[in-house]
Parts: C-alpha cells; structure tokens; sequence
C-alpha cells in the first residue's frame, strides 16, 4: 500500500503518515500505560517498546520514532548553546546562544564552516563503519515498528540548521552582509549529506527519505525567490537526485505557503511534499489538480485548530474531504505532528474514518 502510493497507484484504503508523539495516543494504540519517567536505560527500553507498539497499529509510514526527552532540563553544548528540553512539548529549543551580535554569530559560523571541511576530508575513513553503525541503529528502530515504513534518512542543505543556530535576525544580516559565508556553509552541508546518501542509502531497508527545509510561513515565504533559487533550490535538487540514484523517493518537508514555488520544487526533483499546512493557505485539492500527476502528498489534517480544539465529527468530516480531494497519491495525516496538543478522541477520528472508508 506504502509501495503503491509512492507511484500515484489506486489502493484499497488511505495509508496514514505522520509522527506520533502523543502520549494518550501511546497508550491508546500499544495498549499499555507509559511508565514513570525516569531518565535511565530501564525507563527508555520501556517506551521504546510501546511507542514502537502503537506506531505500528496506527501508521503505516513514519519518521523519528521515538517517545522525546524523558526530563525537563537545561543542557549546553560545546559551542555555548544553551538548550531547554521539555517532556511535555517533546521537542528541545535554544534558550541562550553564546553570542548576541553579528559579530559573534560570524565568529560561530566560521569555526562551524572549520568543522565541517574537516568532517568532510575525515569521513572516507570512517565510511564503512558510519554505514554499519546506521544501518543497525535502523534496523533496531524497525524491530520495534514492525512493516510500518520508517523514512531512511532526513536530509536539508543546512539552511533550516544555520537559521535556528543564528536566530532569524542575525541570519537575515549575516546574509546580506557576509553572503559568502552563509553561501559557503550551505555548500559544506549538503556536500556532507551527498556523502552520507551515498554511505548509507539502501532501498531494500526503506523505500523513500525526507528531503527538507522550512522556507515559509503563512501566505509567504521566509525567503525571496531569488535567494531560494539561487541557494536553497539547486541544492536541494543534489540531494533528490542523490537519492535517485539509488532509487530511493524523496519526500520533501516545509510548512508555510509554498504555492509561489512549487514548480520549482518540483523541478528540484521532489517525489512528495509534507506537510500541506492548510492554515498557512495550503490547499490539498489545488495541489491535486496541478500536481497530482507528478507528486504524493502527505498532510494536510490540521493539528493547530482542528485536532486541538475540534470534535471528532468535524475532525472525521475534513479527513472524509481530504481524501476525495487528494487520492490517490496520498497518505493522510497531521500538518506537523500528533503531539500532547491534540485531543486523542480525534487522533481515533482520523484512524476511524481510514479503516471505515474502502476506496
């Protein structure tokens, strides 16, 4: 069915992609109740094993799987960033950075641009054991999921990274002062990434990867056309093709309003696109119309309103809609992810109305 919707092809029902990071869902879908959370090994296995019992029973295909920081705590990394982990949220942000001007956040991006040359005239030496150490780590992972389809890999051209790092504001200097720099950065990184597809790609443990990067926002984008398609697109295209060649779809991710730039997205070689943010304007029924014949689509259900704050029969009336408007080629699912936002009477709603409804 996975196999099927990647290739635009009829199926029996609607397979659902999404991650799952809701812990009434957990619990609803494994059949367990979550443990205390405790932050040692005991506690992680625990959860692993019934995150990985309720991926299974409710998505036929997946990305990170995993239950999040098991503590809230304040960590710092060798940079000085200080980050802010948080059990609820299941997701960590930067709290403090170790700098506060353009000054500092090009001093950072030097050295970052250091590290990363020196990754990349380091790795041919580490190539097989890095292959070998991956594809365990991913195999471990679909032990737990069984035939839920788990992306290989989830790959950008940096510019996602260096934007958060920097923060919006000195990112949006830096570039326009030291273009060079950020330019340069960009290239290290999806350099490094072409490597690493080349290292570990394998279409016999997973058929498609996510491609990404978050380039708008509600109607319009983070960044100028000209600057995307002089250093977002064409690199974004290296890592499609990268992938290509071994086979592999590529499932491309950005929230926002991307109908300004779609058909350079699609002409980058994106094989689906993610997550179909229908508040920021996105349409699944427009996109159907004009580019149902050459991507999948995934999303579309969304999380910030509907699956927070609705009921189960508004929820399955959108869902019934969405799937008339996008199949076939498409795996229904939350605009981000199915988080403790959402209620979990609507997370069973949208799992209902997939097995209710035969296509």
């Amino acid at each position: 069915m996975v196999e099927r919707t990647l290739r635009l092809l009829e199926t029996d029902r609607v397979p659902i992609y999404d991650l799952l990071r809701c812990d009434a869902a957990f619990e609803y879908f494994s059949g367990e109740r979550l443990p205390v959370l405790r932050a040692d090994e005991e506690t992680r296995e625990k959860l692993n094993r019934i995150v990985g019992k309720a991926v299974n029973a409710f998505l036929d295909m997946t990305r990170s799987v995993g239950f999040g920081p098991l503590q809230d705590e304040e960590t710092k990394d060798e940079f000085g960033f200080v980050y802010r982990s948080s059990v609820r949220e299941k997701t960590t942000w930067i709290v403090r950075r170790p700098f506060a001007d353009e000054s500092g956040a090009r001093n950072y991006l030097k050295e970052a641009i250091r590290r990363i040359a020196q990754n990349l005239k380091e790795f041919p030496s580490q190539a097989k054991s890095y292959r070998e150490n991956y594809h365990r780590d991913f195999l471990k992972c679909q032990e737990t999921i069984g035939d839920t389809v788990n992306l290989l890999a989830q790959q950008g051209t940096g510019l996602d990274d260096l934007r958060h790092q920097l923060g919006f504001d000195l990112f949006c200097y830096l570039e326009q002062d030291e273009p060079g720099l950020v330019s340069e950065y960009l290239e290290l990184r999806t350099r490094m990434n072409v490597v690493i597809c080349q290292t570990i790609a394998d279409r016999q443990l997973s058929p498609v990867v996510l491609t990404y990067g978050d380039i708008a926002c509600k109607q319009r984008l983070l960044h100028s056309p000209a600057f995307l398609r002089r250093e977002f697109f064409p690199r974004l295209k290296r890592l499609n093709d990268a992938w290509h060649e071994h086979g592999l779809v590529c499932l491309f991710h950005s929230d926002g309003y991307l109908m300004e730039v779609m058909d350079d997205l699609v002409a980058a070689g994106i094989d689906g696109l993610n997550p179909i943010e229908t508040v920021a304007g996105m349409s699944l029924k427009e996109l159907k119309e004009r580019y149902g014949n050459k991507i999948f689509l995934a999303g579309g259900i969304d999380i910030s309103q509907l699956m927070a704050l609705k009921s189960p029969e508004e929820v399955k009336e959108v869902c019934r809609q969405a799937i008339k408007d996008a199949y076939p080629g498409y795996f229904i699912g939350s605009t981000t992810e199915l988080d403790n936002s959402v209620k979990l009477e609507n997370v069973v709603a949208l799992y209902q109305v997939v097995q209710e409804t035969r296509l």
